[in-house]
């Protein structure tokens, strides 16, 4: 059997197949900021993967970026992939980067010098996603993702 980071990597590329496929074929649907949103999915994910395997970051931090590299992979979420297609993984981004916001407050630089894959600045993206969140998922959504968040000590900063 492949190692477990093997199998990840296979689901990034997955992931960004899918993303970059729905992005050209039904791009003109959607907003300029899910555009961007859904493009930034995969170097998340890829991101969270790098970090869960990085002894550096602290244990409770790797903890909560495996529950949100879960949250990526499981099949049933708030806005079920399966479903709704690649539009369903802004939940997923949502909830990482309020993870990735929480555990790391500031200190990134660190971090995202040696693992993020992304073409803008870890810390903007970040902020951008969580100042968003609200209007990429719309209000109850928003809501519904932001309770869970704070069931799990994560609290998504407007």
């Amino acid at each position: 059997p492949e190692p477990p980071h093997e199998e990840l990597l296979g689901f990034y590329d997955r992931l960004r197949e899918r993303v970059l496929g729905a992005v050209e074929r039904h791009g003109g649907r959607f907003s300029e900021a899910t555009v961007e949103a859904l493009l930034l999915v995969p170097d998340i994910f890829l991101l969270l993967v790098r970090l869960s395997l990085d002894r550096r970051v602290p244990p409770r931090a790797r903890a909560l970026i495996v529950g949100a590299m879960a949250y990526f992979i499981l099949p049933f979420d708030l806005l079920p992939e399966a479903v709704l297609g690649p539009v369903g993984y802004l939940d997923d981004l949502v909830l990482a980067a309020a993870v990735l916001s929480q555990v790391f407050g500031g200190e990134l630089d660190t971090y995202s010098r040696v693992h993020w894959t992304g073409t803008h600045e870890l810390p903007r993206v970040i902020e951008r996603l969580t100042s968003s969140a609200e209007a990429l998922l719309g209000q109850g959504l928003y809501g519904r993702l932001r309770r869970l968040l704070e069931r799990h000590g994560v609290h998504l900063k407007r």
